[in-house]
């Protein structure tokens, strides 16, 4: 999961803290993330975390600095797809806001300040389509400045890292690089010094004359940079001439903020910074630009908590009022006692993890249009799924051609394995369908779908997609007709003609008995994005044919990506039919075919018998395609001895599927009845009638087939009696092989997935 943060700048300050926090709690989560911001002293930190950040002048609010930033933020947003932007201050956001209208990316924001709301200000400020808020009183303004419901605003925290911020942590280089004294009284202070942050800073330094009176041992360390710092830094040098010595110590900006605040005794300041102090168990003084809490105890939690530390609505700071709590602090508080109590507030209300989680269900709702109050946040690894590609304004993902809306069960499985995978992957995804019978496909998968044969709503689907999968199954081959050949083509060539991703999904390949074929499939094929293959033969077919994709993977067929839970056994079914609780039964599967061997049908249903007669077995004829293997079973069945049964029109695929996984073995010539039954981890013996069976045979490390033109009973029914003498030890063997195929088929899906969102490998 790819996230980008946007944010003025990295220097020292509260929402600068935050950011970079957050940056590397959610990398230590597993998420992938960037910053970009006009830079600053945070830039190592994150650069030491892995964290990489694009220097972009998002701090300046003039036309030709945000057009450039503009321009540059479009230019890495297009180039890295992120699957989150998420805007931290109000230029960063504002530009987000425009990107996003044209972009679409899922953009979301933190509001870590009030600004002002008013015409032409209000302009300048988007929101995103999911908040956070850093308090109640700032979810509150979001609501009544700019009118954004509170169903898409959460309240978050500033998260602290207690083992950064301690009061062990070693303060020794800061202590050499500013000549600290030994058993000082040492207030520290930490803000970004603009003039709308800096407020006490000179509050303190007003001060320090009548408190140097008093606490002689004091020194006053005053940490952070902006466009203030350097009046701050000249009315500090003025009152040390005053005091005769270095009481105040003007740091300027810095990244070891743990270091100053471990040295000190108390501190003094608002936010995230004041956290960061109680965090290292220093009694802390409340104090900003916006208002004035105070000594922060039991008593001035509430109020704390409901500003976030910021004392919005509060008395306003004086130097009168912060002179009174400092000389209160040093003279009758128990400053340990304080700091303790301070931490613990910090554990039990500020943890970065906490911070992170908070950020994680905003990501969550926004990609599931899930209530952001209501949601649950997935780890980034789960939020992934949920991703969708932008770039344009598309109303489906993913178009799938093939051999859909025909009643053919393997063809049906296949197209159930690819969108229920994707759909597992990628919760959102959008798919269409080319099929015979767009009706029945939308029932049955849960699918948009279009008429395979209608060309103007296949541009139309294909014009608003991204990605289009051909297959699984056998498509590139003239057996069945050169018409098949031609319509699989023209599809992939389309897609490519109107810049759609393409990809050859878990595909047999072969075979093509025209080679008048080749160049043009060749020169179709060699321009797809990726191809998968469902077994080493196909690859060598389409070497022969001159494709020459660097691109192309052996995998296995889409099936073997089937959940178990579509093989559940259905016993109501068989019981229906006619067989007796707990009778052992076997599967066959056969088709119509042109190079039968001569008394075919007697063979079968004199092995029938046999098998019954010395094993117990009933056979289950199985007919794969209604259309074209019916008959055949009927007749097969009506000439055994034995009983029988013919699965009828109305059976499902999924019951094809569990009484697969029943079963004993399988005797099977349609390719996916064996398949069905690898994927169950049942014995088959196959029926030849296609190099792809002997391929998947093979593929599969099945050794146990015979050609159809060959069948008969002295080869066929000791090629049984072999297999079932070895199925305990084909049992195991199956076994490993359905967990390595199925390992291969979930390849498919996440090479599609990957394509989807903008790149080449799985």
């Amino acid at each position: 999961m790819r996230i980008l943060m946007t944010t003025m700048q990295l220097d020292i300050g509260g929402a600068e803290t935050h950011i970079v926090e957050l940056a590397k709690a959610l990398s230590r989560k597993g998420a992938e993330v960037y910053v970009a911001s006009s830079g600053g002293a945070y830039e190592k930190e994150l650069s030491e975390a892995g964290i990489k950040h694009f220097n972009i002048p998002l701090n300046r609010k003039n036309p030709a600095s945000m057009l450039k930033s503009f321009c540059l933020l479009k230019k890495i947003i297009k180039e890295y797809n992120f699957d989150i932007v998420h805007g931290h201050a109000r230029i960063p956001s504002f530009i987000c806001g425009k990107l996003h209208k044209t972009m679409h990316f899922p953009f979301v924001t933190t509001a870590h300040w009030v600004f002002n709301a008013s015409f032409p200000f209000n302009y300048l400020s988007d929101w995103g389509q999911r908040s956070l808020s850093v308090s109640d009183d700032i979810k509150k303004y979001l609501v009544d400045s700019y009118g954004i419901n509170e169903e898409n605003i959460l309240t978050t925290i500033n998260g602290i890292d207690t083992e950064k911020f301690s009061k062990d942590t070693d303060f020794s280089s800061v202590k050499r690089e500013f000549s600290l004294g030994e058993g000082k009284k040492r207030i520290v202070y930490v803000s970004r010094m603009d003039t709308d942050r800096s407020l006490v800073a000179h509050h303190l330094i007003k001060i320090a004359p009548e408190l140097y009176k008093k606490f002689p041992d004091l020194e006053i360390l005053i940490v952070g940079g902006g466009n203030d710092y350097n009046a701050i830094s000249a009315e500090a040098k003025a009152a040390n001439r005053k005091m005769s010595g270095k009481v105040i110590i003007t740091a300027g900006a810095r990244t070891d903020i743990n270091k100053f605040v471990a040295s000190g005794d108390v501190f003094v300041g608002v936010s995230r910074a004041a956290l960061e102090a109680m965090a290292a168990e220093k009694p802390a003084i409340i104090a900003g630009n916006e208002g004035y809490i105070g000594i922060f105890d039991e008593s001035k939690l509430k109020i704390s908590i409901d500003t976030n530390f910021c004392c919005r609505g509060c008395e306003e700071s004086t130097p009168e009022r912060l002179l009174k709590d400092i000389e209160e602090l040093f003279l009758s508080r128990d400053l340990e006692e304080l700091g303790k109590y301070s931490r613990e507030v910090i554990k039990s209300n500020y943890s970065v993890d906490t911070m992170a989680e908070d950020a994680l269900k905003m990501y969550t709702s926004v990609l599931t249009g899930e209530k952001i109050n209501e949601t649950k946040a997935l780890s980034p690894e789960e939020i992934e799924k949920y991703s969708l590609p932008y770039g344009r304004k598309i109303k489906n993902d993913i178009v799938v051609s093939g051999y859909y809306g025909f009643k053919n069960s393997g063809d049906d499985a296949s197209l159930k394995a690819i969108v229920d995978g994707l759909k597992a992957l990628s919760p959102k995804i959008r798919i269409t369908v080319l099929s015979k019978n767009p009706a029945e496909t939308r029932r049955l998968y849960g699918v948009d779908s279009v008429n395979r044969l209608n060309i103007f709503k296949i541009i139309k689907t294909m014009r608003n997609s991204l990605l289009l999968i051909s297959g699984g199954g056998s498509l590139i081959q003239d057996v069945t007709s050169e018409k098949s050949l031609v319509y699989y083509l023209f599809i992939i060539r389309l897609a490519q003609f109107l810049n759609l991703k393409t990809m050859l999904y878990g595909n047999g390949i072969g075979p093509v008995l025209n080679e008048k074929s080749y160049p043009q499939i060749a020169k179709i094929l060699n321009k797809v994005d990726r191809i998968t293959l469902r077994d080493p033969k196909s690859l060598d077919t389409l070497l022969e044919i001159g494709v020459k994709n660097e691109n192309t993977l052996v995998t296995a067929d889409a099936v073997f990506s089937l959940s178990e839970k579509n093989f559940s056994w259905p016993w109501d079914r068989l019981s229906v039919m006619g067989l007796e609780k707990g009778q052992k039964y076997f599967c066959v599967s056969v088709r119509s075919w042109n190079d039968l061997a001569d008394g075919f049908e007697e063979t079968m249903a004199k092995t029938c018998d046999y098998i019954y007669k010395k094993y117990g077995y009933v056979p289950i004829f199985v007919p794969m395609q209604q259309s074209q293997d019916a008959e055949i079973c009927q007749r097969i069945k009506d000439k055994t001895s034995c009983p029988s049964f013919v699965l009828g029109k109305s059976s499902s695929l999924k019951d094809v599927l569990g009484i697969v996984n029943g079963s004993e073995f399988v005797l099977g010539m349609r390719l996916h009845i064996l398949i069905y039954a690898a994927c169950a981890g049942v014995s088959v013996v196959g029926l030849d009638y296609d190099p792809k069976i002997n391929n998947m045979m093979e593929y599969m490390g099945q050794k146990y087939f015979v050609p159809v033109n060959k069948v008969n009973e002295e080869n066929l029914i000791p090629l049984i009696d072999n297999m079932l003498g070895s199925k305990d030890s084909l049992t195991e063997s199956l076994e490993k092989i359905r967990r390595d195929l199925r390992k291969l088929a979930d390849k498919n899906l996440e090479i599609a997935i990957n394509l989807l969102k903008g790149g080449k490998n799985g």
